[in-house]
């Protein structure tokens, strides 16, 4: 939770405040502000009860815990992606609506967020009781269908979009050479590597690699627990994954921003 706060404050300073010639790029600042939502609203109550090893804090409490942990988390999932897609708008389109794309994540994390709480699923304790999320332990058809709209939305949606967005300026990349000739393919592969448009855009796709590489990581271990109870019986969870889940999680308000360390 400090070094979270601490990166996040940095690169939100660095973002508005340091070079104020350059433009400011809100997504990475609805990233940031995310981050800090989860870190002061939900990390203390889920910290304190671990130090207890169990939840302390009552039924209301883990209610509002689950909703606000997934409101966050699912926007950090979502926000992550579109700056991605970010990426790939800036070398295909003029203008882009980064403020849209930013309503448009949080009207969608608001949505499976509160769905528990009028009756598709429900909140309730995780498996090692120091925490609370969407209830493991009742795979009911309500349980199913919004486990899955939510591994198809939150989860598979933003790594195929991603892959798309890595695989596709491979074919598309168009270098700006007049030399259609027959030297052509080695003035697009000289003009790759030597431009300031062609070094800008390697750049940009080994990132993507590193971003889809740590949403995995991160969001994996979580997506196996809620998927478990679909196919095998709750109660065979491993703790340890169940332990790991909130702790990956827990890394991509750390590891996630430093990638936009440098965005505008």
């Amino acid at each position: 939770g400090i070094a979270g706060t601490l990166i996040n404050s940095i690169i939100l300073y660095r973002n508005y405040l340091k070079d104020s010639n350059k433009y400011p790029n809100s997504l990475v600042s609805n990233l940031c502000l995310t981050n800090l939502g989860i870190i002061f609203f939900a990390f203390p109550l889920s910290g304190l009860a671990s130090f207890k090893l169990e939840w302390i804090w009552g039924d209301e409490w883990c209610t509002y815990y689950g909703c606000v942990s997934l409101l966050f988390g699912f926007n950090i999932m979502i926000t992550t992606m579109m700056l991605v897609l970010d990426i790939f708008l800036r070398f295909y389109f003029r203008n882009y609506a980064r403020r849209l794309m930013i309503a448009w994540g949080w009207i969608i994390s608001i949505f499976w967020s509160l769905a528990p709480l009028f009756g598709w699923s429900r909140i309730s304790y995780e498996p090692t009781y120091t925490s609370c999320t969407v209830d493991l332990m009742h795979p009911d058809k309500a349980y199913i269908t919004y486990i899955i709209s939510c591994f198809i939305c939150c989860y598979l949606l933003p790594i195929g979009l991603m892959f798309f967005v890595r695989i596709k300026p491979n074919k598309d990349y168009q270098p700006v050479s007049s030399d259609i000739g027959k030297n052509y393919q080695v003035c697009s592969l000289i003009e790759l590597l030597f431009s300031n448009k062609g070094k800008k855009f390697i750049y940009f796709k080994k990132r993507i690699v590193i971003i889809i590489l740590l949403f995995i990581i991160e969001w994996s271990p979580y997506a196996t627990i809620y998927m478990w109870p679909i196919f095998l019986d709750p109660n065979t969870i491993p703790i340890s994954l169940a332990a790991a889940a909130p702790v990956f999680a827990k890394f991509s308000v750390v590891f996630t921003p430093l990638i936009f360390w440098n965005e505008n």
